[in-house]
């Protein structure tokens, strides 16, 4: 599903990421943990496509979507428009985009509170909408960067479970510090060095 191979990426003549390889099969949870700074993100961004690498190769099969660290939510519109907002670009029709929104928020379990603005509802379901926004496009792989910071532990706690029921039906890289998140939710783990990162273990989760 997913084949890095030697990665590189360098900042203002910088090394952030240097040599980086891995792969992930389909279906598969991979977690990447790491030092602050490491280039965690970095290799997320350069999967996505939003950035370019200086050397290497990504091979990704099927559609890619990032649920970046911030929501980026419009907070002036509802979240039915805020998930929908990719597909309005895309030129789905409102009829079919609507039923769309309503089926990722039901997965997500925020469908009640789609007429509400983002301001208005809690950090964790904020959070939920921007990952209900990544799913509405149908990815085959979702990258998410550091999904559980900021939330709360009963926010945490239902996004961990809405996660888990997402495992079987999509590929998924997850980006963390919290070994109870690997835990949970990851397959194997990915152990960078700090900047720049290289990887400097790669363990099955079970294993631990």
């Amino acid at each position: 599903m997913i084949a890095v191979k030697s990665l590189k990426k360098s900042f203002d003549n910088e090394p952030v990421v240097d040599e980086v390889s891995f792969s992930v099969r389909k279906g598969e949870t991979l977690a990447i943990v790491g030092p602050n700074g490491a280039g965690k993100t970095t290799i997320l961004r350069m999967i996505a496509g939003l950035i370019e690498p200086d050397q290497g190769v990504i091979e990704v099969r099927g559609r890619v979507s990032m649920v970046p660290q911030e929501n980026l939510l419009l907070p002036w519109r509802s979240l039915r428009y805020n998930i929908g907002l990719g597909l309005k670009f895309s030129g789905m029709p409102e009829k079919e985009r609507n039923f769309v929104v309503e089926e990722v928020a039901d997965i997500m379990g925020i469908k009640e509170y789609l007429e509400m603005n983002p301001w208005k509802v809690s950090g964790g379901t904020a959070r939920k909408a921007a990952i209900a926004r990544a799913l509405a496009i149908k990815p085959d792989v979702l990258l998410l960067d550091e999904p559980f910071t900021g939330l709360d532990i009963d926010s945490r706690k239902s996004l961990f479970l809405t996660l888990i029921k997402l495992k079987p039906r999509i590929t998924m890289i997850l980006v963390t510090h919290n070994m109870e998140e690997v835990n949970m939710l990851a397959n194997r783990v990915l152990i960078l060095t700090p900047r720049p990162a290289r990887v400097s273990r790669e363990i099955l989760v079970e294993s631990f």
